[in-house]
């Protein structure tokens, strides 16, 4: 029996260290990798023929699928093969037997990796309609309120949590330290925005230093590559001249926040599904929005230079719409907001928590909190008052500690994250609390694993 990782950029070393700790309890582990540089890593420390090396050479010949996994929908909603759907639907469909028979030989019995890319999301579905494989697919990912703390999710939209009868519960409400997200956001907007950082993104542009033409997460087409990296920074000065209000104008004015998702980014294109077009959906909820009403949208900091200028003047025009500042404090913004709208944001998360109500458009894990509910577009077309539906949701009754208490017993202690954005992560100390949690998850679903202590 094996348990496989899939490698993904630096978390790959993160994966390696808990890998590292899971083999000293005598299970063998193999992985999927799409990157020379990786794979040469990995080279380093595992067998060779544990390794299954996948890259753009699937994506020439033919080979036969192993089943049906919609992968238009894949190509569809993947940052990189969205701009070569044709290669993104041939390399989809290589990769199956590959991959199929690499956990058939290997008897892996669990595939831990993200629902980021679309060859994760293939495997994931491959994993869950193949049955005779007998294997489950986890995402090991930070639940984000209370910080420090990771589940282990279990669909592709990160809104199931593989559950367990751990005793240890938590008897409180989750405390908010003035926005979860927000202070790393800021932090990483005013990094990402200094002189320094677009110098070495030109430097690395005209280098290709990062490029592996062979990965098929890079873009290697050098016009698109081009077009979106100066996009991106154009884009980054025009937002400067967005008109933007102050909380103090809004404050006391009865409105829905709408909080922006980066994009391209999993929260929106995996997991938010069919509402990954941010402005129909605003253009929806304003459509529905009551009379007397304004409209809130806050951009996230990380993500200026995602939008063009045209996506805020088509906005702008709508009446009783306004943008604040991506710096504005988010708990304030929520905490007086009559009704928090997001695809899969954490921004409904903490609203909930705040008993303000929120709605979310795609499923999440948080929806299981009596103030945060699931609204499709149907739904919302045949809601006589979102005035009313806010009323409801207030006057559901409070659940807030029975969730905590949950999602508490269904967590663990640790960080899960990328070196790169997280160095703290790779230490000793984490990646021991970590572990505990994967030997955890592999006793449920290898009765015959029996952990070293």
């Amino acid at each position: 029996m094996s348990v496989c990782f899939i490698a993904n950029f630096s978390k790959t070393y993160f994966f390696h260290a808990i890998a590292q700790d899971l083999q000293k309890h005598g299970l063998k582990v193999v992985w999927l990798v799409n990157n020379s540089k990786l794979y040469h890593f990995l080279k380093g420390h595992y067998e060779e023929e544990k390794i299954l090396y996948f890259n753009r050479r699937y994506m020439t010949g033919e080979r036969k699928p192993v089943g049906e996994f919609k992968i238009n929908e894949l190509v569809f909603g993947d940052s990189v093969l969205k701009y070569e759907k044709e290669n993104g639907l041939r390399f989809l469909t290589n990769i199956q037997r590959p991959f199929y028979d690499f956990l058939v030989e290997h008897q892996v019995r669990a595939v831990f990796g993200e629902t980021t890319w679309a060859h994760e999301v293939l495997l994931h579905r491959i994993v869950n309609i193949q049955e005779e494989l007998n294997c489950k697919y986890l995402n090991p990912h930070i639940i984000r309120i209370p910080k420090d703390r990771f589940a282990f999710f279990t669909n592709e939209y990160q809104s199931a949590i593989w559950e367990f009868n751990k005793k240890e519960g938590f008897d409180e409400i989750f405390k908010l330290k003035n926005s979860e997200c927000q202070g790393i956001s800021d932090k990483k907007f005013k990094k990402n925005s200094s002189i320094t950082a677009r110098i070495g993104r030109i430097r690395r542009f005209l280098t290709n230093e990062n490029i592996d033409k062979n990965d098929p997460t890079h873009i290697i087409n050098e016009r698109i590559r081009l077009k979106t990296r100066a996009g991106e920074e154009w884009r980054k000065e025009t937002y400067k001249k967005i008109r933007r209000v102050s909380f103090d104008i809004i404050k006391d004015q009865p409105y829905i926040l709408i909080g922006l998702h980066k994009q391209p980014e999993a929260s929106i294109d995996v997991f938010g599904r069919y509402y990954e077009d941010q402005l129909i959906n605003i253009q929806n909820i304003w459509r529905a929005m009551p009379s007397g009403w304004k409209l809130i949208i806050k951009e996230c900091g990380n993500a200026v230079g995602d939008r063009n200028k045209n996506f805020y003047k088509q906005l702008s025009s709508l009446p009783n719409l306004h943008f604040v500042n991506e710096e504005t404090n988010s708990s304030q913004l929520i905490q007086n907001a009559k009704l928090v709208v997001t695809v899969a944001g954490t921004i409904a998360y903490e609203a909930a928590l705040m008993q303000v109500p929120a709605l979310t458009l795609a499923p999440t894990f948080f929806n299981r909190i009596n103030y945060c509910e699931q609204i499709n577009w149907n739904e919302l077309n045949h809601c006589k008052s979102l005035a009313n539906l806010c009323d409801r949701l207030r006057q559901k009754p409070d659940n807030r500690q029975e969730f905590c208490d949950w999602l508490w017993r269904n967590s663990f202690e640790g960080t899960i994250s990328s070196p790169d954005f997280n160095p703290a992560v790779i230490q000793d100390k984490n990646v021991k609390l970590a572990t505990k949690g994967f030997v955890q998850v592999l006793s449920e679903i290898i009765p015959e694993f029996s952990p070293i202590f």
